[in-house]
């Protein structure tokens, strides 16, 4: 015969084990829940690493193509020894040149316009005779066509092909021809070279730039 009493004591037991189990999962589940939010928590709060780029800053552009002119010793029409340094802060139009070179003349004109507007500015046109006699013979061209400006040559051998052969190597255009002139800046750093003739406008435009 079924006993009534014996299974609600039975039933009441099976309850209580039931709910006390289920309280046990639900800490579980909150011990676990806690721990997945704690380990989000430290990812989201971690910095990002820095790395360093391989690529290299760039300081200053127009440092990393500075060429400074070469120095040299000269004659000048007179047999006066002249260093580069006597021209030292003044903006210099460094021109070799050659009297048989029919495009060196034709740049003479302009030269002479440009040396009398803007010597006292602190305009320095030089010009280094290659290959062209004595210093007599240079001196008497120079008076004919009315140079104004310093005329360079030789002191002894071949010291002004040597100037040429070094100031086209440093700035890389070369000794193939004449005319060939740089432009100096206040600082002594070649910042502009012309190989072959130029009238005195192209000239005139980048001197300005350094006056």
């Amino acid at each position: 015969m079924f006993n009534k009493k014996l299974f609600l004591i039975i039933y009441f037991f099976i309850f209580s084990i039931s709910c006390n189990n289920g309280k046990d999962l639900n800490k579980d589940k909150s011990l676990v829940q806690k721990s997945v939010n704690t380990n989000t928590k430290l990812k989201s709060d971690k910095k990002p690493v820095k790395t360093k780029s391989n690529a290299k800053k760039h300081q200053n552009g127009d440092n990393l193509n500075i060429i400074k002119a070469p120095d040299f010793n000269l004659a000048d029409l007179d047999g006066n020894v002249i260093n580069f340094s006597a021209y030292e802060g003044q903006v210099i139009m460094l021109t070799f040149w050659g009297t048989w070179c029919g495009p060196c003349r034709q740049e003479i004109p302009d030269f002479i316009e440009l040396y009398d507007q803007y010597n006292d500015k602190g305009l320095e046109i030089v010009g280094i005779a290659i290959q062209s006699g004595s210093a007599e013979n240079i001196k008497r061209f120079s008076e004919y066509y009315k140079i104004n400006y310093p005329i360079l040559t030789d002191i002894n051998g071949n010291e002004s092909y040597k100037a040429f052969s070094d100031y086209g190597l440093i700035s890389g255009v070369g000794t193939r021809a004449v005319p060939t002139t740089f432009l100096i800046d206040r600082d002594g750093n070649i910042v502009k070279t012309y190989r072959g003739a130029r009238p005195g406008h192209v000239f005139l435009k980048d001197i300005e730039l350094y006056l």
